[in-house]
């Protein structure tokens, strides 16, 4: 795979032609509850976007990283999806270090989701890579972790972290464009990064979908589901899928505060 085409979540910034569909039927009530799960955008078309940004500090992004502790699996799987994004932010800073960090993170946080223990050593298998910065192996990696991760939570039913991963990468995916864009001199086009109607549709459906009525009654899922509104807006209101400053400081904004909710 070329170096050159070296992040929703993520990302998940690039458009999406199709979706997966999850049907959960309660047979007693007869009731069929219906989520649209996106598809996993490979890493290649993720860092391929992130290219266009240019010759940028990618590190300036990982100096904004937060490593905090989730104690709910609501919240694992939103900062598992989370840590993808940054993983793969590392990958175009070429991070040794904290690459490390939070393919650690990746690893415990796949654990306790219950995830298949031969994918719980990622950490174990990427630090001769990331010694040797054999940085496309790396790549393929993340990608099979990613992949394995999102199908096995799908076997499992478990829809409504499937949903989370994948809103953690795109939301923090989001962040860490927003905040390039934001603080670099960038020229207009590659504010079109952010221009993707159809992540932010099935977002908006997924995350107002959640089948677990506690996560629901949480105050950072009702905050997300006000944001993503709002981030929806904002996407719509473009008629040529290009942002102003103001539009992507708010853009930046917003998600942030839907990341930060997740954190507390």
């Amino acid at each position: 795979m070329k170096n050159t085409i070296l992040l929703l979540l993520i990302f998940g910034l690039i458009i999406i032609s199709c979706t997966k569909k999850a049907d959960n039927e309660i047979k007693e009530g007869k009731v069929e509850m219906k989520m649209y799960i996106l598809q996993q955008v490979p890493f290649s078309s993720n860092l391929a976007e992130l290219e266009k940004l240019g010759d940028v500090d990618f590190n300036k992004v990982l100096d904004n990283y937060i490593q905090y502790d989730p104690k709910t699996l609501d919240k694992i799987a939103f900062k598992l999806g989370s840590d993808i994004a940054d993983a793969l932010v590392c990958l175009k800073a070429k991070n040794k270090t904290k690459l490390l960090e939070i393919t650690k993170n990746l690893s415990n946080y796949g654990e306790v989701l219950g995830i298949s223990k031969q994918f719980i050593m990622l950490s174990a298998s990427l630090k001769p890579l990331i010694d040797e910065e054999n940085w496309e192996q790396i790549e393929q990696k993340l990608e099979e972790y990613h992949k394995e991760i999102i199908d096995e939570l799908y076997n499992m039913k478990s829809f409504d972290h499937v949903i989370l991963v994948q809103f953690g990468g795109w939301i923090k995916g989001l962040e860490d464009v927003s905040y390039i864009l934001a603080n670099e001199k960038m020229d207009k086009e590659a504010s079109k990064i952010l221009y993707n109607k159809t992540m932010i549709v099935a977002l908006e459906h997924d995350v107002s979908n959640l089948s677990d009525d506690n996560i629901m009654k949480q105050d950072y899922i009702k905050k997300s589901i006000f944001n993503i509104k709002s981030i929806k807006e904002i996407i719509f209101s473009s008629e040529d899928g290009y942002f102003n400053q103001e539009q992507i400081k708010k853009l930046h904004t917003l998600s942030k505060e839907i990341t930060t909710g997740f954190s507390k």
